[in-house]
């Protein structure tokens, strides 16, 4: 994962074979503190994955 100081995030899990790129521009600086949701939403979303069957 990184991180930018703007809410720019980029998520790979090669695992769950997904990669997310999130684009954002925060006006303020700041830092994942200040973002509770982002990271527990990327890794619910590979935990889903990762429970499915691949053909």
């Amino acid at each position: 994962m990184a991180r930018g100081v703007h809410g720019q995030r980029i998520y790979v899990d090669p695992k769950a074979e997904m990669v997310i790129v999130r684009y954002a521009t925060h006006p303020v600086a700041s830092n994942s503190a200040n973002d509770p949701v982002t990271l527990p939403a990327f890794e619910a979303l590979a935990e889903f994955l990762n429970s499915k069957e691949r053909p």
